[in-house]
């Protein structure tokens, strides 16, 4: 991924549980504003992401603490894992380095696939099955390529 390039939902990433795919549709929009904005717009661009990261992480953890999630430990120790690392990242901006912060945002967009794929859609069927007693349904297109 080159600096310039952008972040974009992908439907791979939707888990079938619509306040979490909600979530992770904004977690891919302010990790696209880090890596997109003018220098000008870095730092509340940081912020926003900053907010964003604590809700939703914080409303992860709470509902894997609260359904007594049985991987929660692993989940949680990652979500922690970020936001100790944006802590990092807001101090180095503070010094003028938006270079680390465009890295930064360059691995959550590596980063986040992975989680979306290993962590949350664990965590999704969870919460759906502790509620309806079923796995969450997912509907994704089918792209046709032509030859």
């Amino acid at each position: 991924m080159e600096e310039t390039d952008g972040f974009t939902w992908q439907d791979d990433y939707a888990l079938g549980h619509p306040t979490m795919d909600e979530t992770h549709h904004e977690f891919v929009a302010r990790v696209n504003a880090l890596l997109t904005v003018d220098d000008a717009q870095l730092e509340r661009a940081l912020d926003a992401f900053a907010e964003h990261a604590r809700h939703h992480f914080g409303d992860e953890d709470d509902a894997m603490r609260d359904s007594v999630y049985g991987s929660a430990g692993c989940h949680i120790d990652e979500h922690a894992a970020v936001l100790r690392s944006l802590d990092d990242v807001r101090a180095m901006l503070a010094k003028g380095r938006m270079d680390v912060v465009r890295s930064f945002a360059r691995a959550l967009a590596e980063w986040f696939p992975e989680h979306v794929r290993v962590m949350d859609q664990g965590l999704a069927r969870w919460l759906v099955q502790q509620k309806l007693g079923a796995s969450p349904v997912v509907v994704r297109r089918q792209l046709r390529v032509i030859a």
